[in-house]
């Protein structure tokens, strides 16, 4: 070899390997995705007038994303609840919640709020996909127990819009 290479090869974007992510910061960022998926699905809704695509678009994109089955996001707020039966504050927010939604149901226009619905129970979902990449070798029902244990700990609260 007479001449050093002096040609640098730089990777796309997608291709750049970042730092080991903590499991707090893998969650953050799939549920980022979610959130992105979520405001286009929005996005066409309002484009086409038809909300009644989100429901159905946004337990796929929790599968598609996270791969949960359908309804896991609710059995996490119903561990929520379970957990909290002693905190009637928090449990007037949620009912308070339901009650706007029901009535956002009544007026047929649940589907244009669905994903902010929805989304207040984020990080329900970060913390349980949190203990999911920090406790890989752990199956659902292992993992429900530590979510359960992160409920009771306080480690999860939730902001009632």
């Amino acid at each position: 070899m007479t001449q050093p290479i002096t040609e640098i090869i730089t990777l796309p974007d997608a291709e750049i390997v970042t730092p080991t992510q903590s499991s707090s910061e893998k969650a953050q960022a799939a549920i980022e995705k979610v959130n992105g998926r979520r405001t286009e699905v929005h996005q066409m809704a309002e484009e086409t007038g038809d909300f009644s695509m989100v429901f159905t678009a946004s337990e796929d994109i929790f599968r598609e994303e996270l791969g949960f089955r359908k309804g896991f996001w609710v059995d996490l707020v119903d561990i929520y609840r379970q957990e909290n039966l002693e905190n009637p504050e928090l449990l007037q927010g949620l009912e308070n919640l339901e009650d706007a939604f029901v009535e956002k149901l009544k007026a047929d226009t649940f589907g244009m709020f669905y994903f902010e619905y929805i989304r207040t129970f984020d990080p329900l979902i970060v913390e349980y996909l949190r203990l999911s990449y920090e406790f890989p070798e752990k199956n659902e029902d292992e993992l429900f127990a530590l979510f359960r244990e992160s409920v009771r700990t306080g480690e999860i609260a939730i902001i009632f819009p």
